[in-house]
Formats: C-alpha cells, sequence, structure tokens
C-alpha cells in the first residue's frame, strides 16, 4: 500500500471515528395518538455533515421515515405508537466520505387517563326497592367510545357488565339484601383509554 493510500485510509477512519449521532424525544413519556417528535443531530469534529443526507428512523425492525438533514438535524414526528415501551433509532447512512452513525432511545407510550364517576339513584334504599347505579367515564383526551364495558359490582360479586353509550352506563336492582354495600364500577379500558374503576356504600334498609 502507497503512503497516499495510508494516509487515506487514515483520514477515513479518523472521519469514521469522530462521527456523532444523538437523539432526543419531546416526551420520554407519551400518550396514545398524541405527537412525539425524534430529533436526531449528526456531527464530526471534521466538519459539517452536508444538508440532504438521509437519517433513517425505525421502531425496533421497522422503519418509520427517512428524513433528510438540514444543518446537521433530522426530525421525525409521529402520533401513532401504540401503548408500549418502543426501542426508537436514528440511523445517518453515511457517504463517501463520513462513515454510518446510528443512536437509539426508549420511548414510553401509554395509554390515555380516564376517570369513571359513580352515582346512585336512591342512598339510603329500602328493602325491595329498585335502586339504579349510574356510571359515567370521561378523559380528558377525548370520548371513550360507545359500546366499551362498564363492570358493576357487590364488593367482588359481579352484578352485571354494561355498555357505555355516550359515556354512561346504567345499571338497575331491586336485590340488594339489608346491608351496606361496596358497589364499584369499573371502567374495562381499550388499546387507548386506560382502565380506571370507583366506588360508592349503598345502604339498604
Amino acid at each position: 500500500m502507497t503512503a497516499t493510500a495510508i494516509k487515506r485510509l487514515l483520514a477515513l477512519v479518523l472521519l469514521s471515528s469522530s462521527l456523532t449521532t444523538a437523539l432526543t424525544t419531546s416526551g420520554t413519556q407519551s400518550f396514545v395518538g398524541h405527537p412525539v417528535t425524534f430529533t436526531a443531530t449528526v456531527t464530526s469534529t471534521y466538519g459539517p455533515i452536508p444538508d440532504g443526507e438521509l437519517v433513517a428512523f425505525a421502531d425496533g425492525t421497522t422503519a418509520l421515515a427517512s428524513v433528510p438533514l438540514a444543518g446537521g438535524v433530522a426530525t421525525y414526528t409521529t402520533s401513532s405508537l401504540n401503548a408500549a415501551s418502543h426501542v426508537i433509532s436514528a440511523t445517518y447512512a453515511g457517504d463517501a466520505t463520513f462513515n454510518i452513525s446510528t443512536k437509539s432511545l426508549t420511548q414510553v407510550v401509554k395509554r390515555n387517563p380516564s376517570s369513571t364517576a359513580l352515582s346512585s339513584s336512591l342512598n339510603p334504599s329500602t328493602f325491595g326497592q329498585s335502586v339504579t347505579f349510574t356510571a359515567t367515564v370521561t378523559s380528558s383526551y377525548g370520548p371513550i367510545p360507545d359500546g366499551e364495558i362498564v363492570k358493576f359490582f357487590d364488593g367482588t360479586t359481579t352484578l352485571g357488565s354494561v355498555a357505555l353509550s355516550g359515556g354512561i352506563a346504567t345499571y338497575t336492582t331491586s336485590s340488594l339484601g339489608v346491608a351496606s354495600h361496596v358497589i364499584k364500577a369499573t371502567y374495562a379500558g381499550d388499546a387507548t383509554f386506560a382502565t380506571s374503576t370507583k366506588s360508592l356504600t349503598q345502604v339498604v334498609n
């Protein structure tokens, strides 16, 4: 190998070893359906990375997007990540001068929180009277879909499962015995909204 070839090889090694890709997120925890932005910054002590060269963003082994660099920075925004821990990577593709470089981080995506309120139509009630329990499920991140299930319990005993309509599920019974009953309503949740529960004490005289 000639001295010139050796010098070129050493220069390429230096360029490669000096290359760094940094990756940041707009929020280490995010929620389903809400945007999160990933920012990759590619730098080298041997000069700026040319604009237009590509950074590939991936979720594990699933490709998300290829974004051209501008001023050494590439950003990717998505709101399609499901509720899970995602290993997001950014890989600079490299060129004839600069070698490939990659960086990853863990993005935690959570289901949107929900809140369940529970009320009784008659409390206290008398044995044999009909009592209606109303569960209202809401979320500050959007309406709860119709048809999703709220389960009603008397202590640990299941009373019934009722589908939500307009965020409301009602259960009516006249069979509660004379006692104080801990009535509980539990929203089952789904891929977007987390489960939530509420209880009250129903007195039957």
